[in-house]
């Protein structure tokens, strides 16, 4: 039991610490770049609404039926390759955000699967 409670004080501690980490990026880079916030549900265009909608139901039908660590990690990260190119089509700024996420998004999982963070 305690080393069950030990892995998950280990887990939550180091979601928090990326949680901060993007924080304090996304804050620097808002103001270093003027990045106006928008609301992240916003879509752009139609395709960006309905090819969002596709590929979340692409990783929660993964995620239900094959339950691939890498494989759903790959599909978010495609996500989030998608929002970007349709941000930075359309002329936003938000892309550099929607970027910065994603190098943390890797940094994340990398880092979780070299230290067995996500093991059991």
């Amino acid at each position: 039991m305690n080393i069950i409670l030990n892995g998950l004080y280990q887990f939550i501690l180091y979601i928090g610490v990326f949680i901060l980490i993007f924080y304090v990026i996304e804050k620097t880079a808002r103001k270093k770049w003027n990045i106006v916030r928008r609301p992240e549900a916003e879509e752009v265009n139609s395709l960006h609404k309905w090819g969002k909608r596709i590929l979340w139901i692409i990783f929660f039908v993964n995620v239900l039926f094959f339950s691939s660590g890498i494989k759903n990690a790959v599909i978010i990260m495609v996500i989030f390759l998608f929002n970007a190119c349709m941000q930075w089509k359309s002329g936003e700024k938000e892309y550099i955000i929607t970027l910065l996420g994603l190098v943390i998004f890797i940094v994340f999982i990398s880092l979780g699967y070299t230290f067995d963070i996500f093991s059991e």
